[in-house]
């Protein structure tokens, strides 16, 4: 990193998993400022490192010995990571959720911008998060949020109120991705579910449910929480029509996913993070030009209703799921499916595409070049 502007990025995830607006916007960053950056990231097992997928990004390992998710984890990664930054000494720090906050109280400099791009909700780590957050906002110049919900519910009870605040939606995809609309005949006529797999978070249990059992629905993902093993065992044990394929690597989602009819987007509203969701997935399948059978989370709502590009259920119980994917399959194969296809492919041209949500916040860059 010998350019004259040095960008660093400290990661919450191993990349090529999951949060693709990381790698994207460090990229853009880079591009901005006529330079390349660098991304910390942690050492998570069975993740291994996808570097070669991001070959204009410079990645920096971080291996913990411990879980980086666990809270000695958590802090053997933040000085590892706050060490290699002391080293660099870049100019431009973009801090990537709450868990890599503490970074910036173990540096030892001030860097000329700090960049703090709030991909979770920073409440939804704790008490202690919230407190560090309000000791912390001093040393940060601009803050990033995906969903407008979870900024205005951030900025309160963590005290930004005095920062530049931008909003930038999860589409990770670029404008060259809208070429690559499969025609909406020469879909396989199924049903992608991708993400994590939960009892608590995603409602898991709907598919496994007796009348789910013939529909034709591909499910994908890492099983999570405190039942985790018995959906396991259960998704594995399926013999009807929907079935567990896998958790694989985005690069590979990418490619079979505009090959399905739709995609479906479901988070528990019980808790702030789901019912404010600015799911990945939401946005990833609109790019694709896969309609969205969408829960509805205030987000997902707001577009499916301004561009009429997906299905949105009536509320979150396994009724309205139940008739949601009925609809969906009613309507295969019809101009009315056609029409929502279309209207993903307007939507990501007109507003849901990377580089419009990049746009918004060039205008906070242009001190610092």
């Amino acid at each position: 990193m010998n350019s004259k502007v040095k960008i660093v990025g400290v990661s919450d995830a191993s990349l090529g998993y999951g949060s693709p607006q990381i790698p994207m916007f460090m990229q853009s960053l880079a591009i901005y400022y006529g330079t390349k950056s660098m991304i910390i990231e942690p050492d998570t097992p069975g993740k291994p490192p996808l570097h070669d997928l991001y070959p204009d990004l410079l990645i920096k390992r971080m291996y913990t010995g411990i879980h980086p998710y666990s809270t000695a984890g958590r802090i053997r990664y933040i000085m590892a990571a706050a060490k290699e930054i002391n080293k660099l000494r870049p100019d431009i720090l973009v801090i990537f959720c709450t868990y890599s906050f503490p970074v910036l109280f173990k540096i030892k400099y001030r860097p000329r911008f700090v960049i703090y791009y709030a991909i979770e909700l920073i409440s939804m780590y704790g008490s202690f998060d919230i407190m560090m957050n309000r000791y912390g906002a001093p040393f940060v110049d601009l803050v990033i949020f995906p969903e407008e919900n979870r900024a205005a519910i951030d900025i309160e009870r963590c005290s930004l109120h005095n920062l530049p605040i931008v909003i930038v939606y999860n589409s990770a995809a670029t404008l060259s991705q809208a070429n690559y609309i499969v025609h909406p005949r020469q879909r396989n006529g199924r049903i992608i579910s991708a993400g994590t797999i939960g009892a608590e978070l995603t409602f898991a249990e709907y598919f496994l449910h007796e009348k789910m059992q013939s529909m034709p629905i591909d499910v994908y993902g890492p099983f999570e929480g405190i039942k985790k093993k018995e959906l396991a065992e259960a998704f594995h044990s399926l013999i009807g029509n929907v079935r567990y394929c896998g958790y694989v690597d985005l690069q590979y989602l990418a490619r079979i996913r505009r090959h399905y009819s739709f995609s479906i987007v479901i988070w528990n509203p019980a808790v702030e993070r789901g019912l404010y969701a600015p799911s990945n997935k939401f946005f990833e399948a609109i790019s694709d030009g896969v309609p969205p059978i969408t829960a509805p989370h205030p987000q997902h709502k707001m577009f499916v209703q301004r561009y009429k590009c997906g299905i949105v259920m009536k509320d979150w119980s396994f009724d309205s799921f139940y008739e949601a994917i009925q609809h969906a399959l009613k309507i295969y194969g019809t101009e009315e499916y056609d029409a929502m296809v279309e209207n993903c492919r307007r939507a990501f041209l007109e507003e849901l595409n990377w580089e419009k949500q990049f746009e918004k916040v060039k205008p906070f860059l242009k001190e610092v070049r």
